[in-house]
């Protein structure tokens, strides 16, 4: 073998020896890697992980949303009956597996309770496309510039929100609500 193949051979070697040592050195010593814990607050910094707000006994704000046709609507607009609101997005499972519980109870407390459905990512067009294939019927509106998210401070989806007709919130389910979890929730917004 030829003094610089043998050459060039023991200076990987040298040099792999030298990177894995300094490799395994850095994460056994490595004392500035951040832990994570979670809290009710959206603050995003390194000390925790934003997950929804408690919004029991919080006022409804007064937020501009775009319904499926492209019309503006205000949350105070949709303050005539008690209120179920539900967060949502297409390629969200839990959204996928609660939204027939939720057009099931559109159609069952209609009469009682307006259900509508705020989606916080997806087209007008694939928003009713998607919920029209789940049998949802209530009125569907756009958080497009993620007002609504944020005013309330709402990080995860979905999230379903109880709401008096005086705007009050009164119940809150943040992740996939069952079909006897919603029918408990109206039974409470009834009460």
């Amino acid at each position: 073998m030829p003094a610089r193949t043998r050459f060039f051979k023991q200076a990987l070697v040298a040099f792999l020896v030298v990177f894995f040592g300094f490799v395994v050195t850095r994460v056994l010593n490595d004392t500035d890697t951040p832990s994570y814990t979670l809290s009710n607050s959206i603050d995003l910094s390194s000390d925790g992980i934003a997950t929804n707000s408690l919004l029991i006994g919080s006022q409804l704000p007064a937020i501009k949303l775009e319904n499926v046709e492209g019309q503006e609507v205000s949350t105070q607009s949709l303050l005539n009956k008690p209120l179920i609101i539900n967060v949502w997005y297409s390629t969200c499972e839990p959204c996928r597996r609660e939204l027939p519980a939720l057009a099931n109870a559109d159609t069952q407390y209609r009469d009682q309770v307006r259900f509508v459905g705020v989606n916080i990512k997806d087209s007008a067009t694939v928003a009713k496309e998607f919920a029209s294939q789940y049998g949802v019927e209530f009125e569907l509106l756009l958080d497009k510039n993620g007002l609504f998210i944020s005013q309330l401070g709402i990080a995860t989806a979905p999230v379903t929100l109880a709401i008096d007709p005086q705007g009050l919130i009164v119940g809150q389910k943040a992740g996939e609500i069952s079909a006897s979890e919603l029918d408990e929730l109206v039974k409470e917004l009834l009460k």
